[in-house]
């Protein structure tokens, strides 16, 4: 994993935050037994100590993840047009690497949560909305990927001009959301923040992300993040807090896209420092090692806190009063458990993720708009099944626009984008036109990016 050149502080970033946002669900996630149906019961941590809301500010920091995407995806891009492959192979390939961990994580989880619905909850049906929740994010991130052509030019073209009118979209929705009461205008900036943070990551890329600017992006995202949460309607916390405060996240608001812009500021800041630290044997082998699994420790991550609550909390697990010493030394404590039950479902199923590229597609506007639909489908799946309860496998799930989650959706929708995919690859060249017309006839054209080569300006540097 350590090839020449190769920047060990962005796998430092990507590793370090999905072990952050692991650690912060297990926080967050207070689990009793009550003895009856159903079992487990959960509990928000922040609902019973709301004093614990700075956590949130350090832990929830999906933001860096999308930096660094960014900084990989145009590389991969660039690359992708100097081998001169096309849209499709450059999204099969990444769309490739998703699946098939996630593909293996859906069906172990549908097979188990059908049994335990069969055998009468076996005491965790209550916790059946957990399984499929880390899907969400899988699906947004796909989306930003598959915009890389669109984005890359966009940046190169007009540099920093483009996050600040994302920015500005992203103040819109929230006025939308709370001050008109346009739920719809909210959800836009699922795609719309992630896209900012994704964007930054090309500044860090191309070497313009100087330290003053890192040092302009913490202050100011910081002062913007405080006077967000004093002014209202944002919250402190940044996730969300059953029977208290709609969060930050779900979806993203411009609290959690200022505090990001913060944290990816600091994170820069630190480059020196924590690219040294990294350097050192034992700490680059376990960066090493988390991101060789890093999908598969964010997808079964609540699996295995479900796991370790089932088996321990029956046998009496100390529950103290919130919020008391002996609480927060029973919240520290309890990380082990499904940390030991994570580490061997990692050792058993993380090979899974060290898959091999598929074969290249052909280049073309006529693969690339079955591609894009590709990832559509993906995307509308992972979220028909984040939405939606393992434990309770016909029953509809939350409302979500214009259709309602429900994990028979969702594997639809996912078994649909890996049959597209698989015919593309298998395809010869004289067949990919009959495939494409038959996939993509409802894709408009003018979301299918082409593969222009970039254009060298100086412009796109912030200044």
């Amino acid at each position: 994993m350590d090839a020449p050149g190769r920047d060990r502080f962005v796998d430092l970033l990507r590793g370090g935050s999905i072990v952050a946002v692991v650690l912060g669900h297990w926080l967050v996630a207070d689990l009793r037994w009550s003895g009856r149906d159903p079992g487990v019961v959960e509990t928000s941590a922040l609902a019973e100590v709301p004093a614990m809301w700075p956590l949130t500010w350090v832990l929830v920091v999906i933001p860096l993840f999308f930096f660094v995407g960014g900084y990989a995806n145009l590389r991969s891009w660039a690359g992708t047009l100097r081998r001169h492959e096309g849209y499709a192979t450059f999204v099969d390939r990444r769309v490739h690497r998703v699946l098939a961990p996630s593909g293996l994580y859906v069906a172990v989880v549908a097979v188990a949560g059908l049994l335990v619905d069969r055998a009468g909850g076996l005491g965790v049906r209550a916790m059946g909305g957990l399984f499929y929740q880390p899907l969400w994010f899988l699906g947004a991130y796909l989306c930003v990927v598959a915009l890389v052509p669109l984005t890359v030019r966009a940046h190169r073209r007009f540099g920093v001009a483009v996050p600040l009118v994302l920015l500005g979209l992203v103040v819109l929705g929230d006025v939308g959301r709370f001050a008109l009461d346009v739920s719809a205008a909210g959800y836009a900036n699922v795609l719309v923040v992630w896209l900012l943070m994704h964007q930054l990551g090309y500044f860090y890329s191309d070497g313009s992300l100087t330290r003053p600017i890192a040092a302009v992006m913490s202050v100011g995202g910081l002062a913007a993040t405080a006077l967000a949460v004093a002014l209202g309607p944002w919250s402190a916390t940044m996730v969300g807090v059953t029977g208290g405060e709609v969060g930050n996240m779900h979806p993203p608001t411009l609290a959690v896209t200022t505090l990001g812009i913060a944290q990816i500021g600091i994170a820069m800041l630190l480059r020196g420092p924590l690219t040294s630290w990294v350097a050192r044997p034992r700490v680059w082998t376990a960066v090493v090692v988390v991101n060789l699994n890093v999908l598969t420790v964010y997808l079964w991550h609540q699996a295995a806190l479900t796991v370790a609550a089932r088996v321990v909390l029956p046998a009496g697990y100390p529950d103290p009063v919130p919020g008391t010493p002996g609480w927060w030394a029973a919240r520290l404590a309890w990380l082990v458990l499904p940390g030991l039950v994570l580490a061997g479902i990692v050792a058993v199923v993380g090979r899974a993720e060290r898959v091999a590229s598929p074969r290249p597609i052909a280049a073309g506007a006529v693969t690339a708009g079955p591609a894009a639909l590709g990832v559509v489908l993906v995307s509308l799946g992972d979220l028909a099944l984040a939405g939606s309860s393992a434990t309770e496998p016909f029953a509809p799930g939350q409302s979500l626009g214009p259709f309602t989650a429900s994990p028979l959706l969702g594997l639809g929708m996912l078994g649909a984008a890996a049959l597209l995919f698989m015919a593309l690859r298998r395809a010869s060249p004289g067949q990919v036109g009959s495939v494409a017309r038959a996939s993509s006839s409802s894709v408009p054209s003018s979301v299918v990016p082409t593969t222009d080569p970039p254009r060298r300006t100086s412009r796109s540097r912030i200044r």
